[in-house]
């Protein structure tokens, strides 16, 4: 009888205490990036969203003038099941968009293969025109620049939002198949004339009318990372370069070939 009443107590006491939460179930985790091998430079790509997140080449001195042809196609080297831009046409609606090279069709004028591989659509994301022929530009200009002087190695990127107010610019999805950017970023690594390496790198938000200054968007290789976050693979740059910043854009060398 005891026993029995026992029982019953137990069970009162449990039926009145406050039922714990259920737990949030966890994110589901992002997909991994696969590498895509054209020679002369890299992509990192998310074959679900079909999206290129990041790319990297090294230059040494510009030895090249081959004149650009924009035979912009779809990437049919993508491995099965990779998800791309469904076409190669400008991004027409709305204006005011470029087929914005992030791997830029520029530094491989010593290469027509590079060159095509360059106009990819694997390659390519919407970016505001001013944005592209002006602020980016000058990226590209100071890469051109030091290249000259001793290799550079370049890696940067773009970073796509898929929620909230991200999804305002996302006007191509239905043509093309491809979000657009939020924000570009850069890092280039070089040797001074004493051959010390130096560092400079840039987050530059995707929007109109930045201008040519690129002093505002100066971060350093840390920053970036942290603003990538946790499930983007590291900037393959030296540990101890990592948290320099530099205070000002370099300044264009004298007689630089902007060819």
């Amino acid at each position: 009888m005891r026993r029995l009443l026992f029982l019953l107590l137990v069970l009162s006491l449990t039926s009145c205490a406050p039922r714990l939460p259920s737990p949030i179930p966890a994110e589901p985790a992002a997909t991994p990036l696969t590498l895509l091998d054209h020679g002369r430079f890299q992509l990192w790509y998310d074959c679900l969203r079909g999206e290129p997140h990041r790319f990297s080449f090294t230059l040494d001195k510009d030895q090249g003038h081959l004149p650009r042809v924009d035979n912009f196609r779809i990437d049919r080297s993508l491995p099965e099941g990779c998800k791309g831009q469904f076409s190669a046409k400008a991004y027409s609606t709305p204006k005011g968009y470029h087929r914005g090279h992030l791997a830029a069709n520029n530094h491989f004028d010593d290469d027509r293969t590079a060159m095509d591989a360059s106009n990819l659509m694997s390659n390519i994301v919407p970016q505001l025109a001013s944005h592209n022929s002006r602020t980016w530009y000058q990226t590209e200009l100071l890469t051109e620049c030091y290249r000259d002087l001793r290799p550079v190695t370049v890696i940067g990127g773009v970073m796509f939002g898929h929620a909230g107010a991200a999804l305002d610019n996302d006007a191509f999805i239905q043509s093309h198949g491809i979000a657009t950017p939020e924000a570009f970023w850069k890092v280039l690594l070089t040797e001074d004339e004493h051959g010390q390496p130096q560092v400079i790198a840039w987050w530059i938000p995707h929007q109109v009318d930045l201008g040519t200054d690129l002093d505002p968007y100066l971060r350093s290789v840390r920053q970036i990372e942290t603003a990538l976050g946790p499930d983007e693979p590291p900037i393959e740059v030296p540990e101890h370069l990592k948290d320099r910043r530099a205070p000002h854009t370099w300044p264009l060398p004298a007689r630089c070939d902007r060819e």
